[in-house]
């Protein structure tokens, strides 16, 4: 065993990267990186106690170079007496498909089969060839792209990987210990061949250009310790996100329910966090969600933040058709958060049948004319859909509408007119619902907000003869307001 292997095994050790009798699935491209790894798991694996398992994936991407480097690893598994399983993959289509670029998409569908290989072998982990050159290229990939912390921690000697539609997928990571030019040199003395693959050196793609033309500008004009500066700052990154993480899980307990698909946070309870901790909830709150933090940026997590801080009844769209709206007492978080509106959407006009009942989508209302007596009760809502009228004042000529610009009413027990568009803001009604909020007019004029409050001249009072019952009742069911 050589110093190289000697320092992977005590790599491997000091991080519990794998259990002892555990099978381990090795990602094999074929280049240096993956062959190196293989061989050093190779002749190790008695000493950890570990079996292997070679998994090449063809993603078609470069036709008769692809197949000779499936053909490679496949005789490269032989030779070393491992089983293997060579998989094909059109990665052209799936990016077209999913709308993805061709670097997400090649990544997403290299980490999918990795998984099938690992749920097909009863595997604890898939093994990946990256070294402390991937970590640092990374961790600034993330800084130009404007990442938080957690982008800034980089890669990880092991991880659990979660995308939308793959995982979860344990990755360990053995190579981190040394740089590309250590897995270099090491083939080069134990005689490896290895494949080389032209697209690696394509400035096409913005990680080759981080790694042939940023670095080497920023080791030579700069910091010749760059790559350590950025190791460093990686791994303060590690611990202050570990530290939030573990803050914002706790906080969470008390103020985070989850009601279906979607994720309510008490309002008043967040914003007694700490700002640190708002972000780290607000993202755990997210990944929940999503299911994956692939996709997350710092800048959704500040959108998050400045509308749970800010007016309330508002909505942001974040990545994959979620969407993050805040009222004055939640803050809710999912795919579709329109059916948490507690109110059904009214499209057009309704005529109300005075007597009788109506039918309109997502709405039944029932009208009836009935004698004043002392029992009524007299200009209060009954649970804010049913409500008592001086049925002279309003007449049987209703119909019911959802609110125009410039609509105006007395509200209950006030004097002067009042716009509704203030009438909501001072109700506080979150902006989201008032689109659907039932407004029952006669001849124009605003006789009652279903819900909310009624036109003061429209109310009972002892001089009222004949009074009318509407009652509202949601097709649906609807929250208390």
């Amino acid at each position: 065993m050589n110093k190289t292997e000697n320092k992977v095994l005590a790599f491997i050790k000091a991080n519990h990267l794998v259990s002892r009798g555990s099978e381990v699935i090795v990602a094999v491209s074929g280049g240096a990186d993956s062959v190196g790894l293989l061989h050093i798991l190779h002749n190790i694996s008695s000493e950890l106690d570990i079996s292997l398992h070679v998994a090449h994936l063809d993603h078609m991407l470069r036709g008769e170079p692809s197949r000779q480097d499936a053909e490679f690893v496949k005789k490269l598994a032989d030779r070393l007496c491992l089983p293997a399983t060579l998989g094909l993959e059109d990665v052209s289509a799936y990016r077209q498909q999913h709308r993805l670029t061709l670097e997400e998409a090649a990544r997403e569908v290299r980490y999918k089969f990795l998984e099938e290989v690992v749920k097909a072998t009863g595997a604890t982990c898939a093994a990946v060839a990256h070294t402390m050159n991937d970590h640092v290229e990374t961790v600034l990939l993330h800084l130009l792209r404007g990442s938080g912390l957690t982008g800034l921690a980089g890669l990880q000697a092991k991880s659990v990987l979660r995308y939308k539609r793959v995982g979860p997928l344990t990755l360990i990571r053995p190579l981190l210990c040394l740089n590309r030019g250590d897995i270099e040199e090491y083939c080069r003395d134990s005689n490896i061949e290895f494949r080389n693959d032209a697209s690696n050196e394509s400035l096409s793609f913005t990680r080759n250009r981080i790694r042939r033309k940023l670095l080497p500008s920023l080791r030579q004009d700069f910091n010749p310790s760059i790559d350590e500066a950025l190791d460093r700052l990686s791994k303060l990154a590690v611990e202050e996100v570990d530290f939030k993480n573990r803050e914002a899980a706790k906080a969470s307990e008390s103020i985070i329910r989850t009601e279906g698909p979607l994720v309510k946070i008490d309002r008043k309870g967040y914003l007694g966090l700490h700002p640190a901790l708002k972000r780290a909830l607000l993202r755990q709150a997210l990944v929940s969600v999503l299911g994956s933090p692939k996709d997350i940026e710092a800048v959704h997590i500040e959108k998050m933040v400045d509308l749970a801080e800010g007016e309330t009844g508002r909505s942001v769209n974040l990545p994959d058709g979620i969407n993050f709206i805040s009222s004055y007492s939640e803050l809710v978080l999912g795919r579709d958060v329109s059916a948490d509106i507690p109110l059904p959407e009214i499209t057009g006009t309704y005529a109300i049948n005075v007597p009788g009942v109506t039918e309109m989508p997502g709405w039944n209302i029932t009208a009836s004319v009935i004698e004043y007596g002392p029992d009524l009760i007299t200009g209060k809502e009954n649970d804010g859909f049913s409500q008592l009228f001086d049925f002279d004042a309003v007449g049987s000529e209703l119909k019911v509408r959802t609110r125009k610009p410039g609509d105006r009413f007395i509200p209950l027990g006030e004097v002067a007119e009042k716009s509704v568009k203030d009438y909501f803001i001072d109700a506080k009604v979150p902006r989201l619902w008032r689109p659907r909020v039932p407004v029952v007019v006669n001849h124009g004029q605003i006789v009652w907000l279903a819900g909310y409050r009624l036109d003061d001249r429209a109310k009972v009072t002892p001089a009222t003869k004949n009074v009318l019952k509407l009652v509202f009742r949601p097709q649906s069911t609807i929250l208390p307001v």
